[in-house]
């Protein structure tokens, strides 16, 4: 089975578990979408896409609405969306530029406000 695995978009938020979302599809025949890179204490994992529902008592319940049967299936669907990410983090990397202001724009906006006397 071909997977390919494509990045939708990063999440630029520090605090989120949630650090991307991505898509895959499955031979050139099946795409599936809203799964997640997601960020823990434990390390870095691809979370299936997945709707919510309350149980009965009150409590936020989940059900994936896709994932895989094999031990292999999931591996692979996991790796390919982990390299699309690496891949996507190297690109962000690449493209960003930090600017400096040049010292005639750090003095102006140092510029201390005039003092207003009454």
């Amino acid at each position: 089975m071909k997977i390919s695995a494509s990045i939708n978009k990063m999440v630029d938020n520090p605090d989120s578990a949630t650090k991307a979302f991505a898509s895959v599809t499955l031979d050139g025949m099946f795409a599936v979408h809203g799964l997640r890179v997601m960020e823990s204490e434990k390390g870095r994992f691809v979370n299936m896409p997945s709707t919510s529902y309350k149980d009965r008592d009150g409590n936020t319940q989940y059900n994936d609405t896709f994932h895989a049967i094999t031990k292999s299936a999931r591996e692979a669907i996991n790796q390919a969306v982990l390299n699309a990410y690496e891949f996507k983090l190297q690109q962000v990397q690449a493209t960003e530029i930090d600017v400096e202001p040049s010292e005639e724009e750090s003095e102006e906006m140092e510029e201390p406000e005039p003092e207003m006397s009454m």
